[in-house]
């Protein structure tokens, strides 16, 4: 149970309406229908009879509206009473690379423009945005992959490029010069990201690409954080396939080695997802119209 399904309920039952209520918290119907089926399934009661000329409360309903109004009216009085007024709240869900390289500086450019803003930030891998995207738990992600669904719209704003990384011992800089091949590096202990983030997805296919089996490596550990990855190799556990932006830093300051992938530069789009059956707020609108103007060379609709 949480916040948006009591909205979607109470506001439903206030305008008598789905259609109402979902254009009233700018929503779609389908949404409305889906957080209300939500809580009854929680609940494991019938809340609202609907017929195709009217809807009305079941008595349960009645005493679940009384529980709901109050939870609301609780919430919006703290926040009314920590900030001073009604806050504009734009929720978004990001990925790894986005949320640690990207966002930071999207969210500090976009205050500047429209102050009064409170990000609500879920970072997880792209699998889980786009879920989140689905079922309308988040307004909008980034991520650094796309699904098969037909509902959500992906617009790649950013391109990146992944590369091999090692640590910056004698044993690896004698393996770089003497310019031994990719097949030959991927014998060493291998850091693997997680299953469902962009950039295992992006491995797997370049892997594929290259005739190389995944099951054939040694995979010495598999990780869901980049900073963990990258302390990983700078302490020697192994080599990683990882984003440029991501060791950036630490190959100005050579605690890391970058491997050639044989010639050939792996690049990836980064993008933002939404859910194109949702209706937006305006401030929610603003920002994604924000984002698509800060990277206007990559963007393709």
């Amino acid at each position: 149970m949480d916040f948006k399904q009591l909205e979607a309920f109470v506001t439903a039952v206030d305008c008598n309406s789905f259609s109402e209520a979902a254009k009233k918290l700018f929503l779609t119907q389908p949404t409305i229908s889906a957080h209300i089926s939500a809580l009854e399934k929680e609940l494991h009661t019938k809340l609202i009879l609907r017929t195709t000329k009217k809807m009305e409360l079941t008595f349960r309903g009645q005493q679940f509206y009384e529980y709901a109004v109050n939870i609301l009216n609780m919430r919006n009085n703290i926040v009314t009473d920590f900030t001073g007024g009604t806050q504009k709240v734009i929720t978004l869900g990001v990925s790894t690379i986005p949320s640690s390289y990207i966002l930071p500086e999207l969210m500090s450019a976009f205050s500047r423009q429209a102050p009064g803003i409170v990000f609500n930030v879920l970072q997880s891998d792209s699998k889980k945005v786009i879920n989140k995207v689905l079922d309308g738990t988040i307004d909008f992600g980034l991520t650094g992959a796309v699904s098969d669904s037909d509902e959500c719209i992906y617009i790649p704003f950013f391109q990146d490029e992944l590369t091999l990384a090692a640590p910056a011992t004698s044993y690896y800089h004698h393996l770089k010069n003497s310019n031994v091949p990719l097949k030959r590096i991927l014998q060493e202990p291998i850091i693997m990201r997680e299953n469902g983030s962009g950039t295992q997805k992006e491995i797997e296919q370049f892997l594929a690409a290259q005739k190389i089996d995944l099951s054939s490596l040694h995979i010495i550990a598999r990780m869901n954080d980049v900073e963990s990855i990258k302390r990983s190799i700078v302490s020697g556990l192994g080599i990683s396939f990882v984003s440029t932006l991501s060791i950036k830093d630490l190959l100005e300051n050579e605690q890391i080695l970058e491997f050639p992938m044989d010639g050939v530069r792996h690049k990836r789009n980064l993008y933002l997802v939404y859910n194109k059956r949702r209706i937006h707020k305006p401030h929610v609108m603003e920002m994604i119209q924000f984002l698509k103007k800060q990277y206007p060379d990559i963007i393709t609709e």
